[in-house]
């Protein structure tokens, strides 16, 4: 009794299925384990990406307002994002506190904030906006520390990304001002040469902050006029831009300062007058009275140079006033201490010690100032170490989850090694059992294909046969000769899977020729092959035409009393070669009515191998041979269709 292989290996499947049941449980039950181990203290299921979006769109409102509550923002952000391991977030929570930091003057603090959003930024998110705002930030404050070749290598990566015109342009600008503040300012020119500002766009800001970075290198060549007309330049196209006043006067006040000492130094104190008066003129006009106060000392000093005291008292004394109500008390001890020494110059010594002591309070106010500022920078300090800690403590927590969460694991995974080794046991053993499988269907067509050899050799030696008995020696002679090369062909193909349509035509040919020969008076036939199939090239069955074809000869054309008609016509039909057979002879059902016993079972036999050939064929390579039989009309005939899938 023959045991399907396929059958046997039925248990093993269900393993597998098993096997496959137990893998998806384990990694849900590894799934949830790992949800559990994200989620912990205050962040537990409070923790979203929208909650965190939101926190730091809050600290970038606050961070120039009011830098404590900033943090407070940060903070939560920070807690949150590390929770979540979100690293984008986490990244920009520490770019936010770098910038915060700068603000507030703690290089130390922002360098080592920046380098934190750095790292988690440059291998993952090198391409995100929060990665190019580090590398300037890390530029901008290392150039406030006089870093200077640090700065310079940030800026100049920053630049190698791929960011708008304008930020490119923004970025020349630093690069500039890093040659600048080396003092190579020949360099720093041409850096600000090199920028391309579009004059369609309307960048007045662009234009302003380069004709403003020109006019400082200019003032620092001892080119005074250049830089006094960059810089007025400068503040045309501030001012139209609708520019921040922030960051628009703390540009145009460093520019500023360096032309008014450049002027002082060359003598021109009626030009450096006039410049402070247009800087009063402007601040007024931005309501930057700090400002104002200051540049109204200043040019107290340059109206006391060409000799005009009162002028210069009479400035010093507005600008103390201002300053004391905008409650700005280190100016207004400046402009009250430059006074007093006015007033000792000028033997004015009552006014003097009034100033005197108008700068003691204004001193004793700004120290309460200052103490008042340095609490609220301890303050930022504390919350900036909070922050710090609950960093640590977030990640010592993770640390201490993934630890548990390792152990638990251990088992799982020795249990999905243990799996995984039944799944490839499984595999291997359902591969072998389809090998088996097919070897034993080929073995099979094999053995039918060796069937059909001697039910053909059969009919060809009673045709041999006939010739003797009728004493046709020579017809027996001819018949035997292109029997026996017919013979050779049928052995050479009949142990392959496959042969080609050219030999499959020349045995068919050859078969066919036989055949007509001993029936000669019962036959015409005709083949036709379709010109633009390739013969060499496809591929077929063997000894797969030949059966129908005997079949018509010998159970509908020879019982046929007039000359009947053999057809085979080979075409290709889609992808598909059709082998059609058509003969005219007296047709399956008076074919029937004629044969004997043993010629039914023959028939029967033959039949059922050919089912049974194709059955296998299209098992084992997966194809889609048919044939199809049909009656023509009534007693007149019969055609057979093969359809065989065009295999190269």
């Amino acid at each position: 009794m023959r045991v399907d292989p396929l059958r046997s290996s039925i248990p093993e499947m269900k393993k597998l299925h098993l096997c496959i049941a137990l893998w998806i449980l384990t990694t849900g039950f590894c799934v949830g384990q790992k949800k559990k181990a994200d989620s912990y203290s205050e962040y537990k299921s409070r923790s979203s990406q929208s909650s965190v979006a939101e926190l730091l769109r809050n600290a970038e409102m606050a961070k120039s307002s009011n830098a404590a509550q900033a943090l407070d923002y940060v903070q939560e952000a920070l807690g949150m994002s590390l929770a979540q391991g979100d690293v984008l977030n986490e990244a920009r929570c520490y770019l936010l506190l770098g910038e915060i930091n700068e603000q507030i003057t703690e290089w130390t603090l922002a360098l080592e904030n920046y380098n934190k959003a750095y790292q988690r930024l440059a291998v993952r998110f090198a391409a995100s906006p929060e990665y190019s705002k580090t590398l300037r930030g890390m530029g901008s404050t290392y150039l406030k520390v006089g870093n200077y070749e640090q700065a310079l290598s940030y800026f100049q990566q920053a630049l190698q990304l791929k960011t708008s015109a304008l930020e490119k342009a923004e970025l020349q600008v630093s690069v500039s001002e890093v040659y600048y503040q080396q003092g190579n300012y020949q360099q720093a020119l041409a850096a600000t040469e090199a920028i391309a500002v579009n004059q369609k766009t309307g960048d007045e800001i662009l234009l302003g902050k380069i004709q403003n970075q020109k006019a400082k290198i200019y003032a620092r060549l001892k080119e005074v006029d250049k830089a006094n007309d960059f810089y007025q330049s400068s503040q045309l196209n501030m001012r139209a831009s609708g520019a921040a006043a922030p960051a628009r006067d703390e540009a145009l006040k460093q520019t500023k300062e360096e032309i008014s000492g450049a002027l002082r130094e060359q003598k021109r104190f009626d030009e450096d007058i006039s410049l402070r008066n247009q800087a009063i003129d402007y601040n007024l006009e931005s309501n930057n009275l700090n400002e104002v106060s200051k540049d109204k000392i200043e040019l107290s000093k340059s109206l006391v140079a060409k000799g005009e005291t009162t002028q210069a008292i009479q400035q010093l004394q507005e600008a103390a006033t201002l300053a004391d109500s905008i409650q700005n008390p280190k100016d207004e001890a400046s402009a009250y201490l430059t006074l007093a020494t006015l007033y000792e110059k000028n033997n004015r010594p009552n006014e003097a010690l009034k100033a005197y002591q108008k700068y003691s309070r204004a001193i004793t106010r700004q120290a309460e100032q200052t103490e008042a500022s340095q609490q609220e920078r301890a303050e930022i300090l504390r919350k900036q170490k909070e922050i710090e800690s609950l960093s640590n403590e977030v990640i010592a927590g993770q640390r201490a989850e993934q630890t548990l969460l390792q152990q638990q694991q251990l088992t799982i995974y020795g249990l999905l090694v243990l799996i995984a080794i039944i799944l490839v046991t499984s595999y291997f053993i359902y591969k072998s059992a389809q090998a088996s499988r097919r070897a034993n269907q080929l073995l099979a067509l094999k053995s039918l294909r060796g069937q059909m050899n001697p039910h053909f050799i059969f009919n060809a030696l009673n045709s041999v046969n006939q010739f003797i008995s009728q004493n046709d020696e020579r017809a027996a002679n001819k018949y035997l000769s292109e029997f026996s090369r017919l013979m050779r062909l049928v052995l050479e193909n009949s142990q392959e899977d496959f042969i080609s349509l050219q030999k499959e035509e020349e045995i068919i040919s050859l078969y066919v020729k036989l055949e007509h020969y001993r029936f000669r008076d019962k036959f015409e036939y005709s083949i036709t092959i379709d010109e633009t199939l390739n013969k060499e090239a496809i591929q077929l069955p063997p000894m797969l035409i030949q059966p129908y074809i005997e079949n018509a000869v010998w159970h509908g054309l020879r019982y046929k009393e007039e000359k009947g008609k053999l057809e085979l016509a080979f075409h290709q039909h889609n992808n598909l070669l059709q082998v059609i057979i058509t003969d005219n002879g007296i047709g399956r059902q008076k074919s029937a009515q004629l044969k004997t016993a043993n010629q039914k079972k023959n028939s029967s036999t033959g039949l059922k191998n050919i089912e049974e050939r194709l059955q296998i064929l299209n098992t084992v390579y997966k194809t889609q041979y048919t044939v199809a039989i049909e009656d023509l009309q009534a007693d007149s005939g019969t055609r057979v269709v093969i359809s065989i899938p065009v295999t190269t």
